[in-house]
């Protein structure tokens, strides 16, 4: 993940706005492309949220520091380390991603299960799917990214054996 390159502070060669509202298009320094969708940062910062009344201002984007981040003539700015973070977090995970994050952790499906909220089947099935729940994917990033997390939610579960329980015996009347 290009997130946990944290000694290496991301450069943009370019920015434009892209057809969907509210949305850039990115080219890195290192040739990769990424759409970033700030319809967030738009609604919920009572500086950004300027751009609701003046929605061609927000097309107006350009570089600014030498791709160290975006600007518009409003003054309003974004740092490229922000829109990298921003950038990864808006890009799906998928199955692969879930198994790679219990390697990763030595989880047993049902700690992944239990840390995640899930039914073990429903892991079990996310790990073939195309594109996670976006609810999934931020606890995962979430607790990929700090080691609190995890262990203020991490609970062992030991090994159940397949199958029905095995019938308790009962005391037999004397």
């Amino acid at each position: 993940m290009r997130s946990e390159q944290l000694d290496i502070l991301p450069r943009i060669n370019s920015v434009s706005a892209a057809r969907e509202p509210w949305t850039l298009t990115l080219t890195w320094a290192d040739g990769t492309r990424d759409r970033v969708d700030l319809t967030g940062l738009i609604y919920q910062s009572r500086h950004f949220r300027v751009f609701l009344d003046h929605p061609t201002a927000f097309r107006r984007v350009r570089l600014a520091d030498f791709g160290g981040g975006i600007e518009w003539a409003n003054g309003l700015d974004y740092g490229a380390d922000t829109l990298r973070m921003m950038a990864d977090e808006q890009r799906p995970m998928t199955g692969a991603d879930l198994i790679t994050f219990e390697s990763q952790l030595d989880l047993s499906t049902a700690e992944t299960a239990a840390l995640l909220g899930l039914a073990e089947r429903t892991v079990r099935a996310y790990r073939m799917a195309k594109e996670l729940p976006q609810s999934v994917a931020i606890a995962i990033r979430t607790i990929r990214a700090s080691k609190t997390v995890l262990a203020a939610h991490y609970r062992p579960v030991g090994h159940r054996a397949r199958g029905r329980p095995k019938k308790r015996a009962t005391p037999s009347a004397a």
